[in-house]
C-alpha cells in the first residue's frame, strides 16, 4: 500500500508522462497498482490515460483524423463509472466522461449531459464552456440531418411510380423502401462495366440507428439451382449490410479501405453469383481471400461471411414476390473471424449461430469479440430474454428521468402476465410457487423487486411452460426472426403518452421503453397487449399443433406421476399420443438450452412408427408431436418408473415385456 507522499510523487509523474504524449508509460505505471488498492484519483487518471491513447495514440501518433480505438475508449469509460459515485460532483471526472463520450458514440446527446454538468460546477471554465458549444454544434447538426432525411423520404415516397410487371429492379426498389427503409443516395459499381450494379444507401432511422446498404442488380441474374430445388424459388437475390450511423460513406472516404472494405465485401460476393451463376450463392455462405485467409482490411481480423436472412427487418423482408411468381431473396452478409469459419465448417452454422448474441450480428463492427475465442466475455445466454443490468447502464448513460427498479417494469408486466394465464414451467413453481399463486389471487407483489432479488434481475424462457418458452422466444425476446417486438410495443405505448417530449437523441427516444411507468393502468394496457399479442402467436405458429389434438386413450385418467416436478413437456409418436399405443421405445436427450424449462428430453415411441407412417423425415414431420407428460403416463404406467433416469438414457421394452437400457458409444451409436 502506497503512502500519501509515495502516491503525490506517482500523480506528478503521472501529469509529466501526460504533458509528454506517453500515455502507455502513466497506464503501465497506475495497473502496477493492484486494483483494489488504487483511490478514486488514480482510478480517473487511468480513465483519461485510456481515452487519450484511444483518441491520441503516445506522442499523438494516430494523427488528426485518425480513427479512434473504440475498445479502448469503452474501457476507459468503464472505469470512470466505476467511480461515478466520487466523481458526480467534480468538474474533472465530468469533463473526462464528457470527452469521452464525445469520442465514443456518434450522438453528442450523452456528452452533453456531462458538459452542461461539467459548466454548472465550473462556470468561468473556458473548457467546459467550449465543450458544451461543440456538443450544441453537434445536436444542431444531427437534428438538420434528420429532418432533412425524413423530408427526402416523404418527397421519395410521394414521387415513387408503381413499377411495371417485367420491371424486376423497380420492384425491388419497391420492396427495399417498404422494408428496409428509403435509401436518399446511392453508390455505383461499375468494377465491372457488363454487370453493372447500384448500392442503396439508407440512413439511419429510428428504429434501425445505423445505415443499411442493399445491392440493386444482382436480382437481374438468375442462379443455377438442381431441378428439384426449382420450387424454392431461389434463382435471384440481392445482398445487404448494416454499418454503424458514424460510418464515413462519402466517395473520398470509400476510397480508404479502412471504410470501403465492408462494401468490397458484398460486392466481391455479388459478382461472384454473376460471373458463376451455377454456383449460386450457396458455396457463399463462408469466404476466405486467398489460402491464407488475409484480412478484410488492415484495422480489422475479420476474414470470412456468412450469409444470413435479414431477420432484424423481419420475416416479410425475406423476399420480394414479382408479378410472374418468381422472387428475389435478401441475405445480409456478416463478417466472420477466422475461428468462426473453422467453427462453422465443423459444427454447422447453426451452432455457430447459437454462440452470437443477436446485437453481434446485426451492424457491422470491424473490432467486435469474437464468439469463439472470447466465448468467455462475451458470456451469451440464449435464452436469457431481459437483463436489468444492462438496462440500468442504459438509464445511467442517458440520464433517463426515472429510478433504476424502472429497469424491470417491463419485464414485471411480462412475468405477471404469465403467471396469472398458467404459462410457468414446473422447476420454476417448485422453487417460486409462492409468488405465482400470489399473482394469481391478485394480490400484486412487486415483480421488479422479486425479479431483482429472486431471479438476479433477468428473465429467462427457462422460466416458462413450452407455450410461454415459445411465445417469449417470439415476442419478448430479441431475436433474428421477430426483433424487438415487446421493446417496440412498451416503447410506442410511452411514445403515444408524451408525443410533446422533446427528446435529446434517437439514442433516447430508441429507449423510451425505460420510461414506461409502473402503474395499474399501464399494467392492464401491457397485459390486453399481450393477449392481443399470443393470439397472434398462435395463430402463427399452432395452426396444426399436436399438442391441440386430444389424446384419446388418455381420456378420463388420472393425471398421477409420483416424484415427479421436472419440464412438464415430452416428445411423442401419433401411436403412442392418440392410438394409446405402450411405449416400447423411450430415449431422453438433453434440450437446448433454451428449452430446458419447459421440455423434458423424453420422447417416446411405438416402435411400429416406420410401418404405419413410412420411413424418413416426413413421418416425424407429420406424425409426432410435443404432449403433456402427464398424459403419456396415463396411456402407459410404465414408464413412470424410469422419468427421473439421467439425460442420454434410452430404453427398450422386449417383446415379453421386460425392459432393457440401450448403451451409446462415443459417437452416439446405440450398442445393447
Amino acid at each position: 500500500m502506497m503512502n500519501q507522499a509515495e502516491e503525490a510523487k506517482l500523480l506528478e509523474q503521472i501529469e509529466e508522462w501526460n504533458d509528454a504524449d506517453e500515455f502507455s508509460r502513466c497506464i503501465e505505471a497506475i495497473e502496477a497498482i493492484p486494483e483494489q488498492e488504487r483511490d478514486y484519483l488514480l482510478t480517473l487518471k487511468l480513465g483519461r490515460a485510456y481515452s487519450n491513447l484511444a483518441v491520441l495514440g503516445d506522442h499523438a501518433a494516430l494523427g488528426e483524423n485518425a480513427e479512434v480505438d473504440g475498445d479502448l475508449l469503452r474501457h476507459a469509460i468503464d472505469l470512470l463509472e466505476s467511480v461515478r459515485t466520487q466523481g458526480e460532483n467534480d468538474p474533472y471526472w465530468n469533463a473526462r466522461m464528457g470527452y469521452s463520450c464525445l469520442m465514443a458514440y456518434s450522438s453528442a446527446a450523452t456528452a452533453y449531459e456531462y458538459a452542461k454538468r461539467w459548466l454548472s460546477l465550473a462556470p468561468d471554465d473556458p473548457d467546459a464552456q467550449k465543450l458544451v458549444r461543440d456538443c450544441e454544434k453537434y445536436l444542431e447538426e444531427e437534428n438538420s440531418l434528420e429532418l432533412d432525411w425524413k423530408e427526402r423520404e416523404k418527397i421519395i415516397r410521394r414521387e415513387t411510380i408503381p413499377p411495371a410487371d417485367d420491371d424486376i429492379l423497380g420492384h425491388v426498389k419497391v420492396h427495399i423502401d417498404q422494408y428496409f427503409g428509403v435509401y436518399t443516395q446511392s453508390l455505383t459499381d461499375d468494377s465491372d462495366p457488363d454487370h453493372p450494379l447500384e448500392i442503396a444507401v439508407i440512413p439511419p432511422r429510428l428504429e434501425h440507428d445505423y445505415y443499411t446498404l442493399v445491392t440493386v442488380g444482382l436480382s437481374r441474374h438468375r442462379m443455377g439451382f438442381p431441378e428439384d430445388r426449382r420450387e424454392e424459388k431461389l434463382e435471384r437475390a440481392e445482398l445487404l449490410i448494416n454499418l454503424p450511423r458514424d460510418w464515413k460513406l462519402t466517395k473520398a472516404d470509400c476510397r480508404e479501405e479502412r471504410w470501403s472494405w465492408p462494401i468490397r465485401m458484398m460486392l466481391a460476393t455479388a459478382h461472384f453469383a454473376i460471373e458463376d451463376p451455377e454456383v449460386g450463392l450457396e458455396s457463399r455462405t463462408t469466404l476466405d481471400e486467398g489460402e491464407d485467409g488475409i484480412p478484410f482490411a488492415e484495422n480489422t481480423e475479420l476474414r470470412g461471411e456468412i450469409l444470413l436472412c435479414p431477420g432484424v427487418f423481419g420475416t416479410d423482408s425475406f423476399f420480394c414476390r414479382l408479378p410472374d411468381g418468381d422472387e428475389v431473396n435478401f441475405y445480409q452478409v456478416i463478417p466472420l473471424y477466422r475461428e468462426e469459419i473453422q467453427y462453422k465448417l465443423e459444427h454447422g452454422s447453426d451452432a455457430l449461430l447459437d454462440l452470437c448474441p443477436d446485437e453481434s450480428l446485426e451492424v457491422i463492427n470491424p473490432h467486435r469479440l469474437n464468439v469463439v475465442t472470447d466465448r468467455e466475455k462475451i458470456s451469451y445466454d440464449p435464452a436469457e430474454m431481459d437483463n436489468a443490468a444492462e438496462q440500468i447502464k442504459k438509464i445511467r448513460a442517458l440520464h433517463l428521468p426515472v429510478d433504476e427498479l424502472d429497469a424491470c417494469n417491463r419485464m414485471a408486466f411480462f412475468l405477471g402476465w404469465a403467471m396469472k394465464r398458467g404459462q410457468m414451467s414446473n422447476p420454476f413453481l417448485s422453487r417460486h410457487r409462492e409468488v405465482v399463486e400470489a399473482v394469481r389471487a391478485g394480490k400484486r407483489p412487486d415483480l421488479r423487486v422479486f425479479i431483482l432479488d429472486k431471479l438476479d434481475g433477468k428473465l429467462s424462457t427457462q422460466f416458462f411452460d413450452r407455450r410461454g418458452s415459445g411465445f417469449a422466444q417470439w415476442y419478448a425476446q430479441d431475436n433474428r426472426s421477430n426483433p424487438y417486438i415487446y421493446r417496440r410495443d412498451c416503447r410506442n405505448i410511452v411514445l403515444a403518452e408524451s408525443k410533446d417530449r422533446v427528446w435529446n437523441s434517437i439514442a433516447e427516444k430508441d429507449a423510451a421503453y425505460l420510461l414506461l411507468p409502473y402503474t395499474e393502468e399501464i399494467r392492464q394496457s401491457v397485459e390486453q397487449l399481450l393477449d392481443e399479442r399470443y393470439q397472434q402467436y398462435l395463430e402463427a405458429e399452432f395452426a396444426d399443433d399436436p399438442e391441440e389434438r386430444v389424446a384419446r386413450a388418455a381420456e378420463g385418467k388420472p393425471a398421477v406421476i409420483p416424484d415427479w416436478d421436472g419440464p412438464l413437456f415430452c416428445y411423442a409418436s401419433d401411436r403412442v399420443a392418440q392410438d394409446g399405443c405402450k411405449v416400447q421405445i423411450m430415449d431422453r436427450l438433453f434440450p437446448e438450452r433454451e428449452d430446458m424449462g419447459w421440455e423434458s428430453g423424453w420422447a417416446f415411441y411405438s416402435g411400429d412408427e416406420g410401418d404405419v407412417y413410412g420411413e424418413g423425415d416426413e413421418y416425424y414431420e407429420s406424425h409426432c408431436g410435443f404432449y403433456d407428460i402427464r398424459d403419456i403416463c396415463r396411456i402407459d404406467p410404465d414408464i413412470i418408473r424410469f422419468l427421473n433416469l439421467p439425460y442420454g438414457t434410452m430404453q427398450m421394452r422386449s417383446e415379453d415385456g421386460a425392459w432393457y437400457e440401450v448403451i451409446r458409444d462415443d459417437e452416439g451409436e446405440e450398442e445393447t
